[in-house]
Formats: C-alpha cells, structure tokens, sequence
C-alpha cells in the first residue's frame, strides 16, 4: 500500500478532514476553520500566533482558485501543530433554550 502524500495547497473544505486525519484535532468542519482563521487573526494575539494566511505582515497570501482560497498545507500542518485548534468540540448533548433552567 502506497502512503498517501498531502497536496501542496488545499482548501479550508479539504483542511478540516486533513486536519482530523492528522490528530491535530478530534472533529474540525470547515466552517470552523474558517471561523478560526478570523479568529486567529486579531491584532491582540502575538504576531508568531497569528493565522499565517491573509494580507497582513507576516502572513502567506492565499492562492485564489476561482472563489475557493487555498493554503500551503504544509505551513497549515506546522501552524496548527504548534498552536493546535481548541473549541468547545460537538455537542454531546442538545443545548438548552435560552431562558430555560437545567
């Protein structure tokens, strides 16, 4: 069996299975990728904790593929090997309507 060789860029869709497949995090959807990327971009983080992607200093522009944005997905895997994804995960159970007492 061959071992299967990550593309040099990649998607934010293709990145959230990457990033499962690689144990970096448990779940990832694309959406919050993405909501990370923003997220991570903030002026109040660190410079060498910022999203490597984007128009800022410091930052890899993204290669535009007809509307989808692309990363080097090298640069991504070391990103998030070194500050890896953190969240709230699934939900284990349904959320309570606001208002409401557990």
């Amino acid at each position: 069996m061959t071992e299967r060789k990550d593309p040099d860029y990649i998607s934010f869709t293709d990145a959230a299975d990457l990033i499962v497949r690689h144990g970096l995090a448990s779940s990832m959807t694309p959406r919050g990728l993405r909501y990370m990327a923003r997220i991570r971009d903030s002026r109040a983080l660190p410079a060498e904790q910022r999203w490597p992607f984007g128009d800022g200093p410091g930052q890899e522009p993204y290669l535009v593929a007809g509307r989808t944005r692309m990363m080097r997905t090298k640069r991504l895997l070391d990103y998030l090997r070194q500050y890896p994804p953190t969240g709230r995960g699934p939900d284990r159970m349904p959320r309570a309507a606001p208002g409401s007492t557990p």
